[in-house]
């Protein structure tokens, strides 16, 4: 039994690992980046707007909101390019001296467009009952994919140049693609309005808010794999 088993173990020890037979062996191979940024028009206007009230009775509390916010809404049906909804509605009591007396409501309306213009004649009436938190500027989507794909063959185009660099500084006839990764990045400008919670709701508004759309910068990143041949 014993010379069996001593057998067995020196034939195993000695035999070919077949599990490793047929991996290959890879070598020259080198990690790259590269990348390229560029400017898109912020053209998409978003804007946050709030009704906000306090009151003693919490179901009339609830009514001047839930007016305000229908009032908001059907002033917008004449205003064909721009699109809105609602969030966040809250409520949150009010304290004196560890007694609640009163309720204090909001209620976060989000209008959003590519008429400038057109926004800011619908804002000029809305602020009449509502209050701008803040104001953002971003491309729209159809924007930003134009952009993105110009400065994607770019960064493609520099990743290739890096490329070519190590192949003939490394004196190989050709190189070829091993694996390669495409990121895209960006970010748009925000303009924010924060009103005091000390001025009236109620204030009639003159004007619309000034406000500057500006660019957007998107950035395309390419890391990867070459293998010289």
């Amino acid at each position: 039994m014993y010379i069996v088993l001593r057998a067995w173990f020196f034939a195993w020890l000695f035999m070919p690992n077949f599990g490793y037979a047929h991996d290959e062996v890879l070598f020259d191979q080198y990690t790259l980046q590269a990348s390229a940024e560029g400017e898109v028009v912020n053209d998409l206007m978003l804007v946050h707007l709030q009704v906000q009230h306090e009151d003693r009775d919490a179901k009339a509390l609830a009514d001047k909101v839930n007016e305000d916010m229908a009032w908001a809404l059907d002033q917008l049906k004449e205003y064909a390019q721009i699109e809105s909804d609602t969030r966040s509605y809250t409520t949150h009591p009010k304290y004196e001296q560890n007694r609640i007396v009163g309720w204090r409501s909001s209620q976060t309306l989000v209008i959003r467009g590519a008429e400038f213009e057109e926004l800011k004649a619908a804002l000029q009436k809305l602020q009449s009952r509502l209050q701008i938190q803040h104001v953002q500027f971003q491309p729209r989507d159809e924007t930003r994919k134009q952009v993105e794909d110009e400065l994607i063959q770019q960064a493609l185009a520099n990743f290739k140049h890096r490329a070519t660099i190590v192949q003939d500084s490394m004196g190989a006839s050709a190189y070829r693609v091993v694996q390669i990764n495409i990121n895209t990045g960006g970010r748009g400008g925000q303009v924010r309005m924060q009103s005091s919670s000390t001025m009236a709701l109620s204030r009639s508004v003159d004007s619309a808010p000034a406000v500057e759309a500006g660019l957007s910068k998107i950035t395309v990143n390419i890391s990867g794999q070459i293998q010289l041949q």
